[in-house]
């Protein structure tokens, strides 16, 4: 039986216990992942994973449960702890109903074939693709790659229904200098399809990274000055700031520092962000969030200039707007699981307008300054904005020009202040997560080493 006359028939019995209004979510997914430990190819896995979540509305209070699905069974006992659930709850005052039908504004296809069509035999070879352009002089100690066939499904009383297929690619390896005194380094993928993951290009980058790591001196002092940060950092420090702000929950709560700055500045003009929800390259991609509602393009911040908070359904009822579409169960690391998961509010692909210079144009500005490689964890306080982040490597720049290369240093500063100070945008556009994003130089952070 497919996916979308499940939930449909889960509806059904749902509303035969006694609820009011019923949500039925189904996921099936084939996932495959090939494990590396010191070189070589340790586990091939293969799991196939299907399961439901239910959440149901009755006399204004709601119940979810969530269970594994293989029998008709499954389905009629998840529905009724659901309904058990919800009349042991408290009455909620604000969630009303579930959203209602909508029809998709538009349209993307991130089922990609080479991904869908994947074996583990196809991963092994990707892998040991990567640890032979890594090189002799560099082990790659750690590492996986995965890939999963996700199909989700979703009907609720009020008529909202979707069915959508896609595919997701994963890739986390970590890479390590032989001999006394290794440098470390770090490489991740993220797409839709297999085909974007250039294994010869991330092997050499593992192989760099590990060496620059290892040559990198102990920075002295202290700089106040530009940092260039890389895709990949930048997009955890933006979705734990930026991503957390934009939360509507967040602003009604009042936690959010944006909470009462639309239409006002919280940025420079070099500033751009959007929410690309139909973007190809990403494996969150999609026509209907994860409770139903549509997805759509939409500016965040234009030439530094809040212009949307995102809302799911729940507390776009509780500030009396309408709901954007970002309700996410989904995970663009892994697919398993996601029935089991609550959801949260964000942006389905945060995206930076990319500029017109390369890292190399933008390093030739800088008078004296860092491109930051690898932090220990790329955290800002979300409430804050405050960071203070340890350099594991970094590129240090004099005149427009590489001079050598530093760890053992703080990069302190506050983001939301730093999205003031942006000096340049790059145009290295990688997805990360669920963020698509260049590089970009932020002036005016402080460097502070040992004396």
């Amino acid at each position: 039986m497919d996916l979308e006359r499940i939930t449909k028939k889960s509806v059904h019995k749902i509303l035969e216990e006694g609820a009011k209004e019923a949500e039925s979510y189904l996921v099936r997914v084939r996932s495959l992942t090939a494990y590396i430990d010191d070189d070589r190819v340790k586990n091939l896995e293969e799991k196939l994973d299907q399961g439901i979540s239910v959440r149901v509305l009755l006399n204004g209070k709601m119940g979810q449960s969530s269970s594994t699905y293989h029998t008709t069974r499954d389905l009629e006992e998840c529905g009724a702890k659901a309904v058990a659930l919800a009349k042991l709850s408290r009455p909620d005052p604000y969630f009303k109903r579930f959203p209602g039908f909508s029809q998709p504004v538009g349209h993307v296809d991130v089922r990609q074939e080479d991904a869908a069509m994947a074996t583990t035999f196809d991963l092994r070879s990707k892998v040991e693709e990567i640890v032979e352009a890594a090189g002799e002089d560099v082990k790659v100690p750690r590492g996986l790659l995965r890939v999963a066939l996700l199909e989700r499904a979703l009907t609720n009383s009020n008529g909202a229904t979707f069915h959508e297929m896609g595919t997701l690619v994963y890739a986390h390896f970590t890479s390590m200098t032989k001999g006394a005194d290794p440098g470390e380094g770090c490489e991740c993928h993220y797409s839709s399809g297999l085909s974007s993951l250039d294994t010869r290009a991330m092997g050499e980058r593992l192989s760099r990274k590990a060496k620059d790591a290892q040559g990198a001196e102990h920075f002295k002092g202290k700089m106040t000055g530009p940092v260039i940060l890389p895709p990949d950092e930048l997009a955890e420090m933006l979705l734990t700031s930026v991503g957390y702000s934009l939360d509507g929950e967040n602003a009604l709560r009042h936690r959010s520092p944006w909470a009462d700055m639309l239409n006002k500045e919280v940025g420079n003009e070099l500033v751009n962000l959007r929410d690309q929800p139909w973007d190809p390259r990403s494996a969150l991609s999609c026509c209907y969030d994860d409770e139903g509602s549509p997805t759509r393009e939409r500016p965040l911040v234009e030439r530094g200039t809040l212009k949307t908070l995102l809302y799911d359904s729940y507390h776009a009822q509780m500030g009396n707007v309408a709901a954007t579409g970002n309700y996410l169960r989904r995970d663009p690391s892994d697919a398993l699981n996601l029935y089991r998961r609550g959801g949260t509010t964000l942006p389905v692909n945060l995206a930076w307008r990319p500029g017109s210079q390369s890292v190399e144009d933008m390093i030739s500005d800088m008078k004296e300054g860092l491109v930051i490689e690898k932090l220990a964890a790329p955290d800002v306080n979300s409430v804050t904005g405050g960071f203070a982040l340890e350099v594991r490597c970094a590129k240090l720049v004099r005149d427009g020009a590489i001079v050598g290369h530093v760890d053992q240093c703080l990069l302190v500063g506050n983001f939301y202040q730093a999205l003031k100070r942006v000096g340049a945008v790059g145009n290295d556009v990688t997805v990360h997560r669920n963020c698509i994003i260049p590089s970009v130089r932020f002036d005016g952070l402080d460097i502070v080493g040992s004396e």
